[in-house]
């Protein structure tokens, strides 16, 4: 009975160690699959709150803050770059009155951007501090706000290949003519792309504004996992047309590879490997297990 006793905690103790193998290979596959899901959820959610908040706004109270926001841009002439993705942006704080002119919900939200191309909805956040690079996309502070105008350029960054959220994983997929929208108070604004660069952090010459044209420039790490260069997607405003809004609702999941490293990726297939070969140890283990028991039947009869 003792000797019973035995094999059962020593089978009930493998088949654990199996179960938290499984749960911990399952858990590194597929996080990138959840993770994303969250932020896209969160990132729905801030749009949500956002648009019903400014639903609630009385006519006065989008004029006082665009009569505002404008003021601020005409007194900004010249863009002031800073790299989004230097180690030195963790420490970023956002200066006054900066932080309070176009944030009507009061969580230093301006508004969000949507890009039909790649199925992106993003809250774009004031600055360019941790929260807002790795939950959505920051506005460049010292660039014009995103509110359009002629002899504006608004600079909008995120991350790509953050195995958590997506943001602008896809944007190296954007060709001239492609077209993103910006929604900021009661306005929507269309913008087409005009041009696509590659360029260093430090080359920022095509980030200036330009008398004459109304601009936003998109701007994200590249190439994939080596984040040496800075991959720059300009659009010219253009006039809105609701029939080319072709923005899809909902989450889209992405593969669980997707938006990760190389080495990133040997992770998670070793992780694969590694899973699949204890499953079928376990298998193997229980076929023989199986086999034991109909021998020892066999031998009582």
């Amino acid at each position: 009975m003792a000797g019973k006793g035995k094999k059962k905690k020593h089978r009930w103790i493998r088949n654990l160690i199996f179960l938290l193998i499984f749960l911990a290979g399952a858990g590194v596959m597929f996080y990138p699959t959840f993770s994303e899901l969250w932020n896209s959820y969160r990132n729905q959610k801030l749009v949500s709150s956002y648009t019903e908040a400014v639903e609630t706004m009385e006519p006065e109270d989008f004029s006082a803050i665009w009569a505002e926001a404008r003021a601020f841009n005409a007194q900004h002439t010249v863009n002031s770059i800073v790299d989004a993705f230097d180690e030195e942006t963790d420490e970023y704080v956002l200066s006054h009155p900066y932080d309070q002119v176009l944030n009507p919900t009061g969580n230093e939200i301006m508004g969000y951007i949507e890009i039909p191309k790649i199925n992106v909805r993003l809250a774009i956040y004031h600055g360019i501090g941790t929260e807002a690079l790795e939950n959505g996309c920051g506005h460049i502070e010292g660039t014009s706000l995103p509110i359009g105008g002629v002899g504006n350029h608004a600079v909008l960054s995120a991350h790509r290949g953050l195995p958590s959220a997506k943001l602008f994983t896809d944007l190296d997929q954007m060709e001239v003519g492609d077209l993103f929208f910006v929604k900021v108070l009661d306005a929507k604004l269309a913008y087409k792309v005009d041009q696509i660069l590659t360029v260093l952090p430090e080359e920022t010459d095509d980030l200036a504004i330009e008398p004459g044209r109304d601009l936003i420039t998109l701007v994200t790490c590249t190439p994939y996992g080596v984040n040496s260069h800075r991959l720059l997607v300009r659009g010219e405003r253009t006039e809105y047309v609701e029939e080319e809004d072709t923005m899809k609702s909902g989450i889209i999941l992405r593969n669980p590879l997707e938006g990760t490293n190389q080495a990133q990726r040997m992770l998670v297939i070793g992780m694969m490997v590694f899973l699949v070969f204890m499953i079928l140890m376990g298998i193997i283990l229980r076929i023989s297990d199986w086999r034991k028991k109909k021998k020892k039947q066999r031998d009582k009869n």
